[in-house]
């Protein structure tokens, strides 16, 4: 495969794992905070998931996303459940949440608090 054909592979993968966090973040938020959105909570959950990915524990960050999805009925999904031992598409799907999700308090700290 030429180099410029991995580079463009690489980037639709990106993309898709980009929507699949966009879509699971929102729903994964609404529904732990389906009436109020307290944006110290938000910012907990966030900087627990932040930290561990500062330590390379990228798997352990996907676990407790999981986890999280688990507790607020939301289900995981597939496509990044089918790649559970493919730490790079782990690691890009952890990143992206973590930017929707950096998102979102940055929009509750207009509107939340």
């Amino acid at each position: 495969m030429k180099a410029s054909e991995k580079g463009v592979m690489g980037n639709d993968v990106k993309n898709v794992l980009n929507k699949i966090s966009g879509t699971f973040t929102i729903h994964l938020i609404d529904r732990l905070f389906p009436t109020e959105k307290k944006l110290s909570d938000l910012e907990d959950i966030y900087f627990a998931l932040a930290a561990l990915n500062e330590m390379g524990k990228i798997m352990e960050a996907v676990r407790m996303l999981r986890g999280l999805s688990g507790i607020a009925g939301e289900e995981y999904p597939y496509l990044i459940a089918a790649f559970e031992n493919q730490k790079e598409i782990q690691e890009i799907f952890l990143l992206e949440v973590l930017e929707d999700f950096y998102e979102i308090i940055d929009e509750c700290r207009l509107i939340c608090e």
